[in-house]
């Protein structure tokens, strides 16, 4: 269930967010009313994706600069921009030859629940959630690739060991047997291998810091979530972001599981 931040104050683009669309997985929206207070969301908890509504923004400032602005800050964030009839052609077309991952533009005229739950997830196709399970599916079975997709999931929602074991219909200890019988982690390790890859993946964004990745994963202190990330990984958040993010966390992931094509270090996911 992907957490994704509204900036809107239109009921029907607040209920098309939230309404479920046949065949897709639910989504966790949470409504800002204001650039700030989206600037904030994003800093603070764990956001997956925006939908930004065009009239919303100040009309000051550019739709282009905003959102421009807005992924210099938060690379790894999804967007969906719902454009109304007031964005202009020029801009539409300057951000659409800006090439920027992860964005999608929505008309106001052709929105619909289905329509805009089919550009979300158009937009999600490169979050961590959708890399990390892309990278182990062809090697375990499909239903501990839902396990490691729930733990993904899990973190934005504070779950713990046992509440993620309910989610797959098994006790805790069952669900760490099935997951060690093809090399991935417990259940309990599994949720700290989760809040590490989405940590990697926020550490690359420029307006976040260690201590903002800390309080988003709910670690007790900035020196907790570095104490993590050294024992699973070797790494330090600096090392993390020189070597890539998210990419860095996943290498040291699948290199502990142990999986095909992975490089073996000798680190252990107990």
């Amino acid at each position: 269930m992907p957490l994704v931040t509204m900036l809107t104050s239109d009921p029907d683009v607040q209920r098309a967010v939230r309404e479920p669309v046949a065949g897709a997985r639910s989504i966790a929206p949470a409504a800002v009313r204001s650039w700030d207070g989206l600037l904030r969301l994003a800093r603070e908890r764990p956001v997956t994706a925006v939908v930004i509504d065009s009239a919303d923004l100040d009309r000051t400032v550019p739709v282009d600069e905003a959102v421009s602005e807005l992924r210099r800050r938060y690379p790894s964030l999804a967007f969906v921009l719902v454009a109304r009839a007031h964005v202009d052609p020029v801009t539409l077309f300057r951000l659409g030859r800006a090439g920027i991952d992860g964005l999608v533009l929505l008309p106001f005229d052709s929105l619909t629940a289905e329509v805009l739950g089919s550009a979300l997830w158009r937009a999600l196709g490169a979050s961590t959630d959708a890399v990390v399970t892309r990278a182990v599916s062809p090697y375990v079975p499909a239903r501990e690739v839902a396990s490691v997709r729930l733990a993904l999931e899990g973190v934005q929602r504070g779950w713990s060991a046992d509440e993620l074991a309910a989610m797959v219909g098994l006790t805790r200890a069952h669900a760490s047997v099935r997951l060690r019988s093809c090399g991935l982690p417990s259940a309990g390790h599994m949720l700290t291998w989760a809040k590490l890859l989405h940590g990697g993946r926020w550490l690359t964004d420029p307006a976040r810091s260690a201590q903002s990745v800390s309080r988003q994963l709910e670690y007790s202190s900035g020196a907790a979530f570095r104490r993590a990330l050294r024992t699973y990984t070797g790494l330090t958040p600096t090392q993390v972001r020189t070597k890539g993010g998210l990419s860095a966390i996943l290498e040291c992931f699948l290199d502990a599981c142990g999986l095909p094509d992975s490089v073996e270090r000798g680190r252990s996911v107990a």
